[in-house]
């Protein structure tokens, strides 16, 4: 297996929100999310009135967005931060399949670590899983979350600054 050099732009491109809805409208990338129904007829709509090569603005309202990029800055996901009230919760999609299984989400999300708990400063990231996602289950534990709550549709996880500087030293 190849190991990837992943990084994480916060640049959103045309290309980029065009590869997004493409993501978002296929129901093997979308099935365990979380994120509100027909997103990607919202970002249609709004590169539709919006005529500008940059984005980024527009995906960065209610945090921090990112694209998780392999190889020559080439797409393969992307990953949200969203403050709330104990820290931030983070959202990552590997939306390439052809690219699953790569270990691409768990250093995406070590590299999402380390902005919220090194530029943002907070003391807590969260992630809520479904409880059937066993993909991202599995690589949130890799990472060091640990299993905090059982909600009603998911489960809660969470890794504080002391922990992930322990194992990332």
């Amino acid at each position: 297996m190849k190991a990837f050099n992943v990084q994480l732009r916060q640049e959103v491109y045309k290309d980029d929100a065009s590869r997004i809805i493409h993501w978002l409208e296929d129901e093997d990338v979308i099935r365990y999310l979380n994120e509100r129904q027909n997103v990607s007829n919202g970002i249609k709509q709004v590169m539709s009135r919006v005529h500008m090569p940059i984005l980024t603005h527009l995906f960065n309202q209610d945090g921090s967005f990112f694209i998780v990029t392999i190889k020559e800055d080439e797409p393969v996901g992307f990953l949200r931060l969203v403050p709330k009230a104990k820290g931030a919760e983070m959202v990552i999609v590997i939306g390439d399949k052809s690219k699953w299984g790569m270990g691409l989400g768990s250093n995406a999300i070590l590299q999402g670590l380390k902005h919220a708990f090194f530029t943002w400063r907070v003391d807590e990231v969260i992630a809520k899983i479904n409880f059937k996602n066993q993909r991202s289950i599995k690589v949130f534990n890799k990472v060091g979350f640990n299993k905090e709550k059982e909600l009603p549709k998911e489960i809660q996880y969470s890794i504080s600054i002391d922990k992930f500087l322990k194992i990332a030293i």
